[in-house]
C-alpha cells in the first residue's frame, strides 16, 4: 500500500519558484558575468594577436633580407640569372613590408625608430648589392669589394637591430599575455566562489522536495514501464510480420523468395545457418534456399520424404520443434576466423490455409528466446501465402511459356500455309500464261533437247575443271600462309643471330674510337666510329625490318591502357627537346584545353608511331619549328598533329613515301639516311590502332601529319595494311636489343660450350665482394669474351654463365650487381 502522501499545488510552485525561477535570475547573473569576462579576454587577445603580427611581418621582412642576400650571392658565385629570381621577387615586397610593419608599431616610437634604421641600413646594403651585380653582369673585377666584406657590416647590423626588435616585441607579447591571465584568474576564481556557494545553496534547500517528488514519480514510472514491455514485446512481433512482408513483397521467383525470407531470419533473429524446404508436386520436401551454409554443406542432402527425419517429421507434425544440445558433428558454422557447431535448432512448418507447404531450419549460436518461437509460429502463415503465390507464378510462367511457344510455332505454320498459297497462285497465273505458248514451244522444246544434252555435258566438264582449280587456290593459300609464317620465324631467327655478331662489332668499334689507351691514329679513330655508325644504321634496318614482319604475320599484341597526355608529352619533349635545340629549332608541345586528360590505347606503339613522325620532321627541318598539337575532333576521335617548316614532300610522293625503303633522298649522296622503313610501320601501327594517318604538304613549305586514332582501342582491331611506305625512323638504341617475339621453329637444345676465358667467379666469395659484379648470361663464347673484357675495363667483376639455368644458379649463389642477358638462349627464352 502506499503510503506516501500527495503534495499539494502550493507546495509544488514554491518548488518550481525555488528551483527554477531562482536558479534562471542567477544563470542570467552568471552569464552578463560571464559576458564581461569574454570581453575581457577578447580585449587581451586582440593585444596579443598585434604583437604576434608584428612578429610575424618582423620575420618576413628578415626572411626577405636573407634572400636578398643570398640571390646576390649566388648570382655572383655562379653568374646564372635564375639565382637572381630570389632577389628580384625580394626587393618588390620588402618596402611593402617594411611600410606594413611601420603601421603595426606606430604606438610605440622606439620600435619605430629602430625599423627607420634598419630601412636605412637596407637601402645602403641595396645600393652596394646593385652596384656589385651591375659588376657580375659587365665581367668587371668584384671579387676584391666581396673579399674585402664591403656589404657585410651593413648587413650584420642590420640583423642585429632585426633580433633586438623582436626581442621587445616577444617581451611586450609575453607582459601582455601574464596580465590576461593574471586578471583572468582572479576573475574566474571569483566568479567560480559565488557560482558553487548559490548552487549549493539552492541543491540544499530543494533537494527534501525533490525526493519526496521522485519517490511519488518512481512508482508511477515503475508502473507504466510494465505496460510499456508488454506493449514492446507486441510491436517487436507485428514489427517483424511488417518487415518480413515488406522484404517478401514483389513478383519474386521461388530461389529469391527462399533467400529473402532467410536472409530477413537471420538479420531478425540474429541466425547462424539456415535453409528452406518446400513441398513438390510429389509431397517431398526439396531445398529451395540457404544460409550460411559451407561448401560440404550446400552438397549434403537436399530432398526428404514427408517423415523422413526431422525436416519430413515436422512438415508431418505441422508443429515447431526445437532442439537443445546438439552433437558436436551434427552441422558446422564455417566463417573467415575458424568454424564450430551451433548451440541450438528450430524448424518451423509453413502453411498456406492450414496445409504445410514448406519447413525453415535454423541454426542458432545462442539459446532461442520464447518470443522468437512466437514470432515463427505468427509469420509461419505469412511465409506459406508467400511460397504458395511464388509456386503459383512459376507454375503460370511454364504455362505462359508452353503457350508462348505453341503461339510461335502456329505463326510460322500460318506464314508457311501463306506463302504456298501465294506461289501456288503465282504458279496459277504463269501456268495460265503459258498455255498458249506450250504448243508452239513443244516443236522448240524437241529441237533443243539434244543442244541441252550436249552444253550439259560441257557444263559437267567445266564443273569438274573449277572443282579442281579452286582446290588448287586452297592448296596455293595454304602455302602462302606457311610461307608467311617460315618469313616470320626466319626474319626473327635471322635478328637474333645477326644482332649477336653485330653487338660485338659495336662494341669493340666503340671501345676502338673511344681510344682510351691512346695508340691508334686519327684515321684510325676516324675508321672505327665509320664501323659503329654503319653498325648502328644495319641494327636500325634490322629492328625495322622485323616489325614490318610481326605486322604483316599478325604477331603483333596490343596492350590497351590509359594514357595521360600530359606525361605522353612530356616523354616526347624530353626525348626530341635535345635534338631541336641542337638543330636550333623551336619545339612546341601542347594540348588543346577541351581534350580529356587522358584516353585508352597501346601506349607503346603510340610512342612508337610518334618517334617515327617527330624524327622525320626533325630530320628533315633545317631552320623553324616542329611541334606536336594533340585536340579531339567532333567524333570524339584524339588527333595528334606533328608540324614542321622543313623540304615539304611534292604532291605526287605524297603516296609513295608510306612504301617500304622509299626514302626522301634515294642517290647516292644519301643526305638524310634512314631505312625508309619508319612511316611503312607508323602507318600499319596506326591501322592496329583503330586509327590513320593523314598527310598534308607542300614542297619547300613543311609537312603536316596528323595521327587520328579512337578514343580507346576497338575490341578487334583492324588488320594492317600491308608494309608500303615509309620515310626514315627514329633511331634505336645501339645497347644490346632483346630478341623478336615471333616464336623459334622448335631449336634443339645445343651443348653449354665452355668458355674460352678465366671469369672471376672464383675470386668472388659467394654473397659479398668488395667490388661491384656484373653477371653475363650468353651462349655465344666470343661475345660473352667482349663483354668480360668490357666489364673489367669499367672496373667490374665479372661471372659468364652460357645457358639460363648456369645463369638462375650464379645470380642466385653471388648477387650480381647487374645482369647481362641474352634473350635467345639453347636451354630456354631470354
Amino acid at each position: 500500500m502506499n503510503t506516501k502522501t500527495p503534495i499539494d499545488s502550493f507546495s509544488f510552485r514554491r518548488i518550481l519558484a525555488r528551483n527554477v525561477t531562482l536558479p534562471l535570475v542567477i544563470g542570467v547573473v552568471t552569464a552578463l558575468v560571464f559576458v564581461g569576462l569574454i570581453a575581457y579576454l577578447l580585449s587581451a587577445l586582440r593585444s596579443v594577436e598585434h604583437s604576434e603580427r608584428v612578429i610575424g611581418n618582423a620575420n618576413e621582412v628578415m626572411k626577405l633580407s636573407v634572400d636578398l642576400e643570398t640571390g646576390m650571392r649566388g648570382y655572383l658565385l655562379t653568374g646564372d640569372e635564375t639565382f637572381l629570381a630570389p632577389y628580384k621577387s625580394g626587393k618588390a615586397k620588402i618596402a611593402v613590408e617594411m611600410n606594413t610593419l611601420l603601421e603595426l608599431i606606430s604606438d610605440s616610437p622606439i620600435q619605430v625608430d629602430r625599423l627607420r634604421r634598419i630601412r636605412a641600413l637596407q637601402g645602403q646594403w641595396m645600393e652596394y648589392a646593385e652596384a656589385v651585380i651591375a659588376q657580375r653582369r659587365s665581367n668587371q673585377e668584384f671579387l676584391a669589394r666581396v673579399r674585402q666584406g664591403e656589404g657585410k657590416l651593413e648587413f650584420d647590423e642590420i640583423r642585429r637591430e632585426f633580433l633586438t626588435f623582436l626581442s621587445m616585441e616577444q617581451r611586450l607579447r609575453q607582459e601582455r599575455a601574464d596580465t590576461a591571465e593574471s586578471r583572468t584568474m582572479l576573475a574566474v576564481v571569483v566568479f567560480l566562489v559565488l557560482s558553487l556557494g548559490l548552487s549549493g545553496l539552492l541543491a540544499y534547500l530543494g533537494r527534501r522536495e525533490l525526493l519526496r517528488l521522485s519517490d511519488i514519480y518512481n512508482d508511477a514510472l515503475e508502473q507504466r514501464g510494465k505496460d510499456n514491455d508488454v506493449l514492446q514485446e507486441q510491436a517487436w512481433l507485428r514489427t517483424g510480420q511488417t518487415e518480413l512482408a515488406a522484404h517478401t513483397s514483389g513478383q519474386l521467383g521461388l530461389p529469391q523468395l527462399g533467400r529473402h525470407v532467410l536472409d530477413f531470419l537471420a538479420h531478425r533473429l540474429e541466425v547462424a545457418v539456415a535453409t528452406l524446404y518446400v513441398v513438390d508436386d510429389d509431397g517431398s520436401l526439396r531445398r529451395t534456399a540457404v544460409y550460411g551454409f559451407n561448401e560440404q554443406g550446400v552438397k549434403d542432402k537436399q530432398v526428404f520424404k514427408l517423415g523422413e527425419g526431422l525436416v519430413g517429421e515436422t512438415a508431418r507434425e505441422k508443429r515447431l520443434k526445437h532442439i537443445k544440445q546438439l552433437p558436436q558433428d551434427y552441422l558446422t558454422v564455417t566463417s573467415g576466423l575458424g568454424h564450430g557447431a551451433p548451440l541450438e535448432l528450430v524448424l518451423a512448418p509453413v502453411n498456406n490455409e492450414g496445409v504445410v507447404n514448406g519447413v525453415i531450419e535454423l541454426g542458432f549460436t545462442h539459446p532461442v528466446s520464447e518470443r522468437a518461437k512466437e514470432w515463427l509460429h505468427l509469420i509461419a502463415a505469412n511465409v506459406g501465402t508467400s511460397l504458395e503465390a511464388a509456386l503459383y507464378r512459376q507454375r503460370l510462367q511454364n504455362v505462359l511459356e508452353e503457350t508462348q511457344q505453341l503461339n510461335e510455332e502456329l505463326e510460322v505454320q500460318q506464314e508457311e500455309l501463306r506463302t504456298a498459297n501465294e506461289e501456288l497462285g503465282e504458279q496459277s497465273r504463269v501456268l495460265e500464261q503459258s498455255q498458249a505458248h506450250l504448243e508452239e514451244q513443244k516443236a522448240a522444246l524437241e529441237q533443243s533437247n539434244e543442244q541441252l544434252a550436249v552444253q550439259a555435258l560441257s557444263l559437267d566438264q567445266k564443273n569438274m575443271a573449277i572443282g579442281q582449280a579452286h582446290a588448287q587456290l586452297e592448296a596455293r593459300a595454304e602455302e602462302l600462309q606457311r610461307a608467311s609464317r617460315y618469313k616470320s620465324e626466319f626474319l626473327a631467327n635471322m635478328s637474333h643471330e645477326l644482332r649477336t655478331p653485330l653487338n660485338s662489332s659495336l662494341i669493340l668499334s666503340k671501345l676502338l674510337s673511344d681510344n682510351t689507351s691512346g695508340n691508334l691514329t686519327p684515321e684510325q679513330v676516324t675508321f672505327a666510329q665509320t664501323i659503329y655508325s654503319a653498325g648502328n644504321d644495319l641494327l636500325t634496318l634490322i629492328n625495322d625490318i622485323l616489325d614490318i614482319s610481326k605486322v604483316e604475320a599478325g604477331k603483333l599484341e596490343l596492350n590497351p591502357e590509359a594514357v595521360p597526355f600530359d606525361e605522353l608529352l612530356s616523354s616526347m619533349k624530353m626525348l626530341f627537346g635535345a635534338q631541336a635545340q641542337q638543330k636550333k629549332l623551336g619545339f612546341d608541345v601542347k594540348v588543346a584545353p577541351d581534350a580529356p586528360p587522358s584516353f585508352v590505347s597501346d601506349r607503346q606503339r603510340l610512342e612508337q608511331i610518334l618517334k617515327n613522325l617527330l624524327s622525320n620532321a626533325i630530320k628533315f627541318t633545317d631552320a623553324g619549328t616542329v611541334s606536336l598539337h594533340v585536340s579531339t575532333d567532333a567524333a570524339g576521335q584524339v588527333r595528334f598533329q606533328v608540324q614542321d617548316s622543313g623540304i615539304g614532300i611534292a604532291d605526287d610522293q605524297q603516296q609513295k613515301i608510306f612504301d617500304a625503303f622509299h626514302q626522301a633522298d634515294g642517290t647516292t649522296s644519301r643526305r638524310y639516311g634512314g631505312t625508309g622503313l619508319g612511316l611503312s610501320i607508323s602507318r600499319d601501327l596506326a591501322a592496329l590502332l583503330g586509327g590513320s594517318i593523314e598527310l598534308a604538304s607542300t614542297a619547300g613549305q613543311g609537312s603536316t601529319f596528323t595521327l587520328v586514332l579512337p578514343h580507346s582501342v576497338p575490341e578487334h582491331a583492324p588488320e594492317a595494311a600491308p608494309a608500303a611506305v615509309a620515310a626514315p625512323s627514329a633511331p634505336q638504341p645501339t645497347t644490346k636489343p632483346a630478341a623478336a617475339a615471333a616464336p623459334k621453329a622448335a631449336p634443339a637444345v645445343k651443348p653449354v660450350p665452355l668458355p674460352t676465358f678465366q671469369d672471376d667467379r672464383d675470386s668472388t666469395p659467394a654473397g659479398k665482394t668488395g667490388q661491384r659484379s656484373v653477371l653475363v648470361i650468353e651462349d655465344e663464347p666470343s661475345f660473352a669474351g667482349i663483354l668480360f673484357d668490357l666489364a673489367h675495363e669499367m672496373q667490374y667483376r665479372c661471372l659468364v654463365a652460357h645457358g639460363a639455368d648456369e645463369g638462375l644458379r650464379l645470380a642466385e649463389e653471388f648477387l650480381p650487381d647487374a645482369i647481362l642477358l641474352d634473350m635467345g638462349l639453347p636451354d630456354r627464352p631470354g
